[in-house]
């Protein structure tokens, strides 16, 4: 499900302070609320505080009551959600009597604006289309599958229409989306959504179904092609692309376009063309004609992938033990191709040539001839920690005890430091990279902290032992392969593979790697009230300072972390990332209230007593 951008953590803990810190507000609950059972942070930085005699939204910088629901009491934490982007956050309620409610609430003033009432719907899901107008939620009523179009102009429900059933364990797992494929939007701006082996097409205005098509297996792949207004469509095991009138539903299948192997992708190439890959090889297909641009497809050994580059096609073969890689001409024709050793669970493509980095080596293969661009393979035994270092305007890389500096435009890497011995990090541990303007690279972990120095000098290594209870911590620990089926053991942060991916693509600089100072707002969503332009009043507006990384505007790392000595102390501790320095702390020792950590604003809010909320500055 989405995550708020705001460090949450959850202990069940209380305070006191080793250093004096400036406490903000304080407001006592117990009147309001009897107890507060849990708090969270809404998009828009309100704190939602449960209770056992409702729900309540506080204003993140006064503590003022901005709003009370009586009604919802005691809602169940793991319910919460918050949408992007959006002041809105899901909750769900169970009365007393009567049947569980899933419902939209808006932040900024407590209204409820989506209720699912006697419907019995559950939200596992959602799609924001902001271009649109709308979101898509994917509801659940027992075992139905429900979608349902929600307005970003008024607010409302557009309307929910049933998708069929849904079998297996789907409808117990938060968070899990029906939805396989799309949603696309064709000519007549009906919406074109694929859920295992159904594609329905859905009147964009009432969520009509105007027609379903059902495969008689699971479908692989979905596209659909704005060029020739058609609805390509990959069956599993199918030896047949099947293609479809979107408007219609009508299979416009031509009698060549039959399959030799299994389906893999398709997608389209730089020219508008469409790219057919499947496991004996790949074609072209022309939306002109709906047929093969070439009279052979191209093979290779193990395809898995294929990369579209204005030098030709990147055919990548990826097996456990070895692999290949070719660049294919737009004729498909081979060029070159070479052996990899490993498999290559990352391919891109530099300004020097196709860079792959897989379980056994890491090079560059260059365009002309596809001979090794590094002198020596670079071997990674884990997914390494990137980050992009703007003085320099190098890519850095960290694993294994060595740091690699890597130049994009011209192909050269250079090993800046080695030996570099972090506390309690292994190949398992998934090691994030920060640049950190004028320090150099900060290496991090849930509960790991370090710096390394562009000359390759270990500032300082930390490591701080997890709290006994840590529950809503910002999760970096996706490792492994198994996403793509294959049972290597490649461990490390899979946020890695996106930042390498935003740098072969010239993105420098992304939300989670903003360097300090980077406070610009941006107002991203917004409701106003008026007759007309002139007169509008705002009713709320919710920025991009508040939802940006706190990378964005702050200089320090929160960590909650269990000391041992006579006896056992819980701390937050505030560390300094230039300097590995405690900044600021605070004690915990009761085993019963909770708090949260709002990294943008500095503050932490705590849950004392089950009725006292404090906000503290640090």
């Amino acid at each position: 499900m989405k995550k708020n951008y705001a460090l949450i953590v959850f202990l069940v803990t209380s305070f006191c302070f080793l250093n004096a810190q400036e406490t903000l507000w304080q407001v006592d609950l117990k009147e309001s609320l009897y107890e507060v059972g849990w708090i969270k942070q809404s998009n828009d930085g309100t704190v939602i505080a449960s209770g056992a005699k409702g729900l309540i939204g506080l204003d993140h910088k006064t503590g003022e009551t901005k709003w009370h629901n009586k009604e919802l009491k005691a809602i169940d934490k793991n319910t919460f959600f918050t949408i992007d982007g959006l002041p809105l956050f899901y909750v769900e309620y169970m009365p007393l009597a009567g049947k569980t409610r899933g419902l939209i609430i808006n932040s900024s003033n407590g209204e409820v604006v989506f209720d699912t009432k006697d419907d019995n719907y559950r939200i596992r899901n959602f799609i924001p289309i902001p271009e649109k107008g709308i979101i898509l939620f994917e509801l659940i009523k027992e075992k139905k599958r429900n979608l349902m179009s929600f307005s970003l102009k008024t607010w409302e429900k557009n309307w929910v229409t049933p998708l069929g059933e849904s079998k297996g364990l789907l409808q117990r797992l938060s968070g899990a989306s029906f939805v396989n494929q799309g949603p696309f939007f064709n000519k007549e701006n009906n919406i074109i959504l694929g859920i295992k082996n159904e594609i329905f097409t859905l009147d964009f205005n009432t969520g009509e179904v105007l027609w379903n098509h059902t495969a008689k297996k699971k479908i692989k792949a979905l596209v659909y092609s704005e060029i020739n207004n058609s609805l390509y469509l990959g069956i599993r095991k199918s030896k047949v692309l099947t293609v479809l009138n979107p408007s219609t539903g009508e299979d416009i299948t031509p009698g060549k376009l039959k399959l030799r192997g299994t389906l893999i992708d398709v997608r389209p190439d730089n020219d508008n063309n469409l790219i057919l890959v499947e496991t004996e090889g790949f074609n072209i297909i022309t939306p002109e004609t709906n047929e093969f641009k070439w009279k052979k497809s191209f093979k290779i050994e193990f395809l898995d992938e294929v990369i579209p580059h204005e030098k030709g096609f990147i055919a990548v073969g990826k097996s456990e033990k070895d692999g290949k890689i070719a660049l294919v001409n737009p004729e498909g024709e081979k060029i070159w191709d070479s052996k990899v050793k490993g498999y290559s669970y990352y391919v891109t493509t530099t300004n020097k040539g196709v860079l792959y980095v897989s379980s056994e080596r890491s090079n560059i293969l260059d365009f002309e001839k596809g001979k090794d661009v590094w002198d020596k393979d670079v071997k990674f035994k884990s997914i390494p920690a990137v980050t992009y270092d703007e003085k320099e305007q190098k890519v850095v890389l960290f694993e294994n005890e060595k740091g690699y500096k890597f130049d994009l435009n011209t192909g050269d890497i250079e090993l800046f430091a080695e030996d570099v011995e972090l506390e309690e990090v292994n190949k398992k541990t998934p090691l994030v990279a920060e640049y950190v303007d004028g320090s150099g690279y900060l290496l991090h972990a849930d509960q790991h902290i370090s710096l390394l120095s562009p000359e390759g000098e270990l500032k300082y290594t930390q490591y701080y032992r997890p709290a006994a209870s840590v529950d809503g911590f910002l999760n970096m620990a996706q490792t492994g392969l198994n996403i793509v089926g294959v049972d290597l053991d490649i461990q490390g942060s899979l946020d890695n593979i996106n930042t390498l991916t935003a740098l072969s693509n010239g993105v420098y600089l992304r939300s989670e790697d903003q360097t300090d100072g980077n406070t610009t707002s941006t107002v991203v969503a917004g409701m106003y009230t008026g007759a007309n332009s002139d007169q509008m009043a705002t009713v709320f507006e919710v920025t991009l300072t508040r939802f940006s990384n706190s990378k964005a505007i702050k200089t320090h790392k929160f960590v909650v972390t269990k000391v041992k000595g006579d006896t056992t102390k819980h701390f937050i501790y505030m560390i300094n990332k230039k300097t590995g320095a405690k900044d600021a702390q605070i004690e915990l020792l009761d085993k019963t209230p909770n708090y949260l950590i709002d990294e943008i604003d500095n503050v932490v809010f705590v849950n004392e007593k089950n009725h006292l909320i404090t906000s503290h500055k640090f």
